[in-house]
């Protein structure tokens, strides 16, 4: 694993984080303009830096209240 790599999060992770469904994490992306799609091993994958998933947390709590 790249030092870059080790500074993203997948969709799948920040799904988990975030208490979401990897598909619901996918619509905020788009919704959102976070993250970007990731190539790898023929399967695409929305990943987020650090930073991205911060703000993506901020938009689902502010949705929410």
């Amino acid at each position: 694993m790249d030092s870059r790599s080790k500074k993203q999060i997948d969709e799948e992770r920040a799904a988990e984080l975030l208490g979401l469904t990897a598909a619901e994490v996918r619509r905020l992306s788009v919704e959102t303009g976070l993250g970007h799609t990731k190539r790898e091993s023929g399967r695409e994958r929305v990943v987020f830096t650090y930073a991205e998933l911060y703000r993506l947390c901020r938009s689902v709590v502010e949705v929410a209240s």
